[in-house]
């Protein structure tokens, strides 16, 4: 099963933007993956977070989903142990910087 391709297939669906994926393993030994996207409202961004559960739980994924933010939260996180989703509302992914902070690890921009 191709976790990385579910996840980022589940957020384009919901029409998530600017999806980056981040290799992150020269960084971490707990982490492979790191996938930030943005969303245009709050709605958007929690459509695409349940369709990440639904999409890997339709797949036949059985590990563990951790989820932080609450559904008024402009950043969710979704961690998958060796992915963790960063989904983010406007400028919200901005004020963090994330992009910024990983702009020194291998990225692609993943395009339908």
């Amino acid at each position: 099963m191709d976790v990385l391709n579910i996840v980022l297939n589940a957020i384009s669906e919901r029409k998530g933007e600017a999806i980056d994926v981040y290799d992150v393993r020269s960084l971490t030994p707990f982490l492979d993956t790191m996938v930030v996207a943005s969303s245009s409202n709050l709605r958007q961004n929690n459509a695409i977070a349940a369709n990440i559960r639904d999409r890997l739980k339709e797949a036949g994924y059985t590990g563990e989903i951790r989820e932080e933010g609450m559904k008024e939260s402009k950043w969710l996180l979704i961690d998958l142990k060796e992915i963790v989703v960063h989904l983010f509302v406007g400028e919200e992914r901005n004020a963090y910087g994330l992009d910024r902070l990983y702009a020194d690890v291998l990225a692609e921009r993943y395009d339908v």
